[in-house]
Order: structure tokens, then C-alpha cells, then sequence
């Protein structure tokens, strides 16, 4: 009889210890997919940058580049636009851009990396503020929001040329 009497409580233990871990497994999970889709959003930004990099190196004009980017994101819901409040920008500077050329939200910041650029590159930097996207932000109720990060990225390129023509300055 003993054994039975073990038996019976040590299951309910088990389901006990059960429903605990259970919740825990939950925010986990949902913070694992929260983490990403969120590095999904910063891998958009980082290839929107490259793209928009490659094309102001062959010279193209800052719509060109422009368009470029918004061609990436688009894709996530996240409109680079010159409202205020709309949390993005775009920065070209380097070749052909002096001083930088920039379009975006007028009221957010998107600090250039602090390292110059040569005579024949150019460098675009794309800023997102994740408030501005469709991000849902599934675990702000227990203090684990990602709302208010900005994702940043540069991408620095060579000016590239016709085999016929010479280099800047030739």
C-alpha cells in the first residue's frame, strides 16, 4: 500500500511541476520569435543599405537610391518617407553627394559612421526606428519590449566606371 501512496502524490507533483514550466516554455517561445522577426526587420535594413550602395556606385541620383531602398523594405511594411514622426532616413554621402544628401523623417537622427569617405567611394546609411514598422510587440507586457530600437546600417562602395573612362581627376 505504501507504494501505491507514492505513486498517487508523486503525480501530482509531476502535473504540478508541469503547469509550472509550461508558461515559462511559452514567453520563450514568444521571445524567440519575437527576436526573429526582429532580426529579419535588421537584416532589410542591412541589404537595403548594400543594394542602395551598389546603385550610387554605378551614379545613380538619390531617387535612384531612394527607390532602391524602399524597394527592400517595402516588403516589411516600412515606408521611407520625409513625414515627420514616420522614424527613417536615408543618407548618401561620399562621391557626387558632398554635402551628404539625406531624405527622411526630419525630426530622427541617423548619425553617419564616424570614419571619412576616400575620393571615389560612396557610402548609404539606412536608419529604421522599429516603432515605425508593422513590428508587433507581443512582449511588452512583461518588460521585454523591443519598441524604440533603431536599426542602422552602412554599406560603403567604390565608384565603378566604364573601362573607357578614366578615374576621377585622370
Amino acid at each position: 500500500m505504501r507504494c501505491r501512496r507514492n505513486g498517487r502524490s508523486r503525480r501530482g507533483v509531476s502535473t504540478l511541476e508541469s503547469l509550472s514550466v509550461i508558461p515559462i516554455l511559452l514567453i520563450v517561445l514568444v521571445f524567440s520569435i519575437q527576436a526573429g522577426i526582429a532580426a529579419i526587420y535588421q537584416a532589410a535594413v542591412v541589404h537595403s543599405a548594400t543594394v542602395a550602395a551598389r546603385e550610387a556606385g554605378k551614379g545613380a541620383d538619390l531617387d535612384t537610391v531612394l527607390a532602391a531602398v524602399q524597394y527592400i523594405v517595402d516588403v516589411h511594411g516600412i515606408a521611407i518617407n520625409d513625414v515627420p514622426g514616420t522614424g527613417t532616413r536615408v543618407v548618401v554621402d561620399g562621391f557626387g553627394f558632398d554635402p551628404p544628401a539625406s531624405y527622411g523623417d526630419p525630426t530622427f537622427g541617423c548619425p553617419l559612421p564616424a570614419n571619412e569617405t576616400q575620393d571615389i567611394e560612396v557610402r548609404v546609411t539606412v536608419c529604421v526606428d522599429l516603432s515605425a514598422t508593422r513590428f508587433c510587440d507581443a512582449l511588452a507586457s512583461w518588460g521585454l519590449s523591443f519598441m524604440g530600437r533603431t536599426f542602422r546600417a552602412s554599406s560603403l562602395v567604390m565608384m565603378e566606371w566604364e573601362q573607357d573612362q578614366g578615374l576621377p581627376g585622370d
